[in-house]
């Protein structure tokens, strides 16, 4: 499916939601509390690759995964209701060998279920095939939309490096050339590669692009962020953090891919702030869903509102809806968005966000069609809070 018919098709399903996300931000949220629409699931930190930005294969520990029995009655309450978008992450999903049933186990417990993202190394791919393979037919029959996408950090042994796989680059090719063409027999499943962008494969950047370009392959770019609930890598940013160097390579090749994406695009909206927080200080223009309508789930059921935010509890020892609306918990997310979102670089959902959150989104795409049209104009369309 092509990208920009996939995005169609998930911004129709989105409008459907409009006047309930209308009513919810702009009245219900400022009342009280409402129900997380997002959802992020780490299902496990055990990985496949020993990668050199991030730091969650070193607390890989498959005994204390929740394991499905466990994840059951976890999600078996009407709390999760709402969720609309969930993201199964990791570590490496595909090292779970019951990836495809937790992702039925989902499907069964989230009634407004419209997307499901997925993210790989691809470097196990006699295993990684047949089991995506697998979870795509059954979205498909489902009618859900799913997106996948396999890391790639750099061609060749910049990729290797980055990883620290032998034959790193020549195993996720393998898994990526067949989820493209598992890609052009479902309607609902959308595939793509993602890089993170840091010192070690900067130089390489355009070189990943062009690759992607040859191959007809969508491609995101990641700025990297230090993040202990997400990546387990706070204690990398003394050594691997932005430059000066780094951060003018980073906000030029940004806005470059704004000039290339359509301004509808999640993609285009994320580059710019990147491009944004780069040139302003990193003060964070982004809207979050996780401000309000976000979780996040480790894999051993411990919550949290955000990859920033401090652990709510657990969801084998108390039921998520306590933990979410525990009045401490709730005043830790207002510490969080007065003292951590200002300068939050996190990426996750911030395209729902956007679309949540209709003047924003109306503004974003009139500075976006702006730096466009002229990029030299982006230092004064930045937005002044």
């Amino acid at each position: 499916m092509s990208k920009d018919s996939f995005t169609l098709r998930y911004l129709a399903r989105t409008a459907a939601g409009v006047p309930r996300d209308l009513v919810n931000t702009a009245v219900v949220s400022r009342l009280k509390p409402i129900r997380p629409t997002v959802l992020i699931y780490n299902c496990t930190w055990v990985c496949d690759a020993r990668c050199e930005m991030c730091s969650n294969w070193k607390h890989g520990d498959r005994k204390s995964d929740m394991t499905l029995e466990q994840l059951e009655p976890a999600m078996n309450h009407p709390f999760w209701g709402a969720v609309e978008n969930l993201n199964i992450s990791g570590g490496e999903p595909t090292t779970r060998n019951d990836l495809p049933e937790m992702v039925e186990l989902f499907a069964r417990h989230l009634p407004r279920l419209r997307k499901i993202g997925i993210n790989t190394t691809g470097l196990t791919p006699h295993r990684a095939i047949p089991m995506l393979t697998r979870i795509v037919k059954f979205c498909a029959e489902q009618d859900l939309l799913i997106s996948m996408r396999v890391s790639l950090d750099g061609i060749g042994d910049i990729h290797n490096q980055v990883r620290h796989v032998k034959r790193g680059f020549e195993k996720a090719c393998e898994t990526i050339e067949a989820m493209q063409a598992l890609s052009k027999q479902h309607a609902s499943f959308q595939f793509g590669i993602a890089a993170t962008i840091f010192a070690t494969n900067m130089e390489d950047a355009r070189n990943i692009l062009a690759w992607a370009r040859t191959r007809h392959l969508d491609i995101v770019f990641n700025m990297l962020r230090f993040t202990d609930n997400m990546l387990n890598n706070k204690e990398l940013e003394a050594t691997i953090g932005f430059k000066e160097r780094e951060e003018a390579f980073m906000r030029q090749f940004f806005l470059e891919r704004v000039q290339e994406e359509s301004v509808l695009s999640g993609q285009a909206f994320m580059y710019l702030h990147y491009a944004d927080m780069i040139a302003n200080g990193y003060k964070r223009t982004m809207p979050c869903p996780f401000q309000s309508q976000g979780l996040l789930l480790n894999p051993d059921g411990s919550l949290f509102y955000c990859e920033n935010s401090e652990k709510l509890g657990n969801v084998l020892e108390d039921a998520a809806e306590a933990l979410y609306y525990k009045a401490s918990n709730l005043a830790h997310r207002e510490h969080v968005k007065n003292s951590i979102c200002p300068t939050c670089l996190s990426p996750c959902q911030v395209n729902v966000g956007a679309m949540k959150q209709f003047v924003p989104y109306a503004k974003f795409l009139a500075r976006a069609y702006q730096v466009k049209r002229d990029p030299s104009r982006h230092l004064e369309t930045i937005p002044t809070t």
